[in-house]
């Protein structure tokens, strides 16, 4: 957790709170994978943003928080392959 003079620099730089996660890409591929998906990742979090303003609430996640609970496997598990070939290994890339 960052000290009290930096907490608020995650929140207002999301790039920098996303890329800090870069430990969770745990292989080349996984990491040349993630280093597109900030966009589609951060879409992710502004549906749930939007989701706390339908259901009433105030959207009080902050990013950094959303990216903590981020399932990294589970989102490369949704991948459909056709998407994204080209990074996979080649056998893996084969068998697709």
């Amino acid at each position: 957790m960052p000290n009290d003079l930096w907490s608020g620099y995650l929140n207002d730089n999301p790039q920098a709170a996303y890329f800090s996660y870069q430990d969770q890409w745990q292989t080349p591929n996984l990491k040349k994978h993630f280093q597109s998906q900030f966009g589609n990742i951060q879409d992710q979090y502004m549906g749930q943003l939007g989701q706390m303003v339908k259901g009433g609430g105030a959207p009080s996640l902050e990013f950094n928080d959303f990216l903590k609970n981020f399932n990294w496997g589970q989102e490369v598990g949704r991948q459909q392959p056709q998407q994204d070939t080209s990074r996979l290994s080649p056998w893996t890339h084969w068998m697709t």
